[in-house]
């Protein structure tokens, strides 16, 4: 008996994740953000790129639901609103590694 065909919905929210994913900037994001949330300064830091475009790559994965924000005071803090993000992020590491 063969497996029921995955949900075209399913599929279509699984592209609009994995497009969202497809740059390395935007996963270095969210491997910065897998252990804490940042602020966009921070982040700005850490990946040594300039604001707009640390902002830009920010809002998109936002948009996506990827990540979720949090104004406190005059900062911005980013977290991951989608953990099975990390299991993605996982798999692209075990599979696209030099071992292989």
């Amino acid at each position: 008996m063969s497996k029921p065909l995955i949900d075209p919905k399913i599929l279509q929210t699984a592209a609009k994740i994995l497009r969202a994913l497809a740059h390395p900037l935007r996963l270095r994001i969210i491997e910065k953000l897998k252990k804490r949330k940042y602020s966009v300064g921070e982040l700005v830091t850490a990946l040594d790129l300039p604001q707009a475009v640390v902002s830009k790559h920010l809002a998109l994965l936002k948009n996506t639901g990827i990540l979720t924000s949090k104004t406190d005071c005059n900062f911005r803090y980013y977290s991951i609103a989608n953990s099975k993000v990390l299991d993605v992020l996982s798999c692209i590491q075990k599979s696209c590694s030099k071992e292989n």
